[in-house]
Formats: structure tokens, sequence, C-alpha cells
């Protein structure tokens, strides 16, 4: 039997009880899981998602270096190993950089090795935020009977008629911008019409202009909805973004390089501030995690 030791996060907020939760669990360089048990133990947690974080030595990471790299995985409780994840990445860092030992204080920036290739994590205030740059997700605009197919699976979901303004597809994701009359925040949504369309994406994401009280400066608001991957919807996705950040920022036209402000507004809710660099083909986003447990598993 083996202990690990494990940290859940509360990403992309300053509470518990908010915020898209992740487990973290940092695995020496000679630990050995297998897939399956990385599997398993974050379908035990059964929660959003679940990282495992291996110290790299790399020569360039010398100890007067700002920099240290890491290796990271992603797990979720149905579908297993994903191949990018922005809130656990957060988690990931908030963990690294609470622990001295791997992360010294003048460390400022991690480097992740993922299947997505090389990520980065780095301190941005001194009030604890964290900034990650992905790539930038291409948008492409979908054919008349997709179109067709997605207004009624999200009438369905939503259980009225929706004026939809726009529908794109990037990555993973369908995107959906609703018109901003539609409460988006309040919608009580029943995800499963969704599943309609697998064929075309692991997960919806539902977005609009509509003012939000509690975060007055938000450019704009979403929320995603995943049951294909077992998460009927998805607290706050980090990953949605790198497609939301440059199609609000030019729809909107917010210079790239700006920092936009915005919010996912599922129950939990969590806040976000994303940026988007045209010329890299990358976004910026930014937020805050919370440590809300520590514990061992014995796998």
């Amino acid at each position: 039997m083996t202990v690990f030791n494990y940290t859940i996060i509360n990403a992309f907020t300053t509470a518990p009880f908010s915020g898209n939760p992740a487990a973290v669990i940092i695995l020496s360089a000679s630990d050995k899981l297998l897939d399956l048990s990385a599997h398993k133990i974050a379908a035990e947690f059964n929660i959003s998602e679940t990282a495992y974080v291996v110290p790299r030595a790399v020569p360039g990471d010398v100890e007067d270096n700002e920099t240290r790299t890491f290796g990271l995985r992603w797990f979720t409780p149905i579908v297993g190993e994903i191949v990018l994840c922005g809130h656990a990445t957060l988690a990931s860092a908030k963990v690294l950089f609470s622990q001295p030992k791997l992360v010294p204080g003048h460390i400022t920036t991690l480097r992740f090795e993922t299947l997505s290739g090389i990520l980065t994590a780095k301190k941005v205030s001194k009030a604890g935020q964290i900034e990650l740059e992905f790539p930038e997700a291409a948008l492409a605009t979908v054919g008349h009977d997709v179109s067709v197919r997605v207004t009624a699976a999200v009438s369905e979901a939503l259980g009225a008629t929706v004026a939809i303004r726009d529908t794109r597809k990037g990555g993973i994701f369908i995107m959906v911008h609703i018109d901003e009359s539609f409460d988006l925040e309040k919608a009580i949504v029943n995800p499963t019409p969704f599943l309609q369309l697998k064929d075309q994406c692991l997960a919806v994401t539902l977005t609009s202009q509509r003012p939000y009280a509690p975060a007055p400066n938000a450019k704009f608001i979403s929320r995603t909805f995943g049951p294909a991957t077992g998460s009927p919807e998805d607290p706050v996705c980090g990953s949605v973004h790198c497609l939301l950040a440059p199609y609000w920022s030019q729809l909107l036209a917010i210079p790239p390089g700006e920092i936009v402000t915005t919010r996912q507004v599922s129950p939990r809710g969590g806040d976000l501030e994303v940026i988007w660099e045209k010329s890299k083909s990358t976004v910026k986003i930014r937020g805050h995690a919370v440590i809300v447990a520590r514990g061992e598993m014995y796998a």
C-alpha cells in the first residue's frame, strides 16, 4: 500500500464552497503510479479533476533561477486522463507555491510539461493571484445542420426558446452566444440534452454579455456543461476561456493584451481575468485559489 498526500483546492475563488474544486497530489520522481490507479484515485475523490504533479530535473532550473519545472497530468472521475485543464493547473500552482521545500520563495514562475505542451503559471500579485498561459483555441463557424441541432438542444436544456446570436466550435467545446435578455445565472439548466451534440463536442458553453450585479466590471459571463464527460456542469472552466477571451475581445473591440474581467455564473461561481495575447496565439488566465483540505490517500 502506498500513501499519497493530497490537497483539495477551490480554484478561481477566494472562499471555500465556491469556485471549482480539484485534488492535487505531488509525487516524487521515483513514484510509479499506473494510469489505472491514477484514474481510480480520481474516481475516489469524485470531484471535477485530480492533478498529479512530478518534479522535473531541468538543467535551466538552477538555484538562482526564478523558474521551476514539473510534470502535470489531469484525471477526471469518468473519462480518465484529459489533455487540458485550467482550474486544476491553477490548483497545482497554488499548492506548489505554498511548499517552499519544492518551490522556494524567490521562484515566480512554474513550467508544466503536459499533454498540451509547456504551460506556465506565475505569481502576479502579492494578494495571491496566479496567471496561467495557455494556447489560444481557434474558433470555427458551424454548419447549418449543426446550428439547428445546437438551437434545439439549448432550448430543451433551458426550457425556453432563447435567441442565439452566434455559435462557434473550438477545441472540445461548442460556444453558444445567447441574447443578454436571458438570465443565464438564475436559469435552471438540464444538461442532458447536450448529449445530443456529443458527436460534435464534449462540452457546451453558454455565454452572454448580461450585466452581473455582484461583478459589475465583468465584460461577459458564461456557464459550461459537459454531461458527456461525466460533469453535468463545470463549476468554473478555465480552459474554455482559451476561446472565450479571443471571441469577446474581438466582439467588444478590446485590444489584445488588455485585461478582461469575467465570471462563470454556475451555482458555485468563479471570477477570472483573461488576456488575449494575439501575437503569441495564447491566452493568459488569472485567478485566485484557496486550500480547503489536506489529507492522505491510501492506494
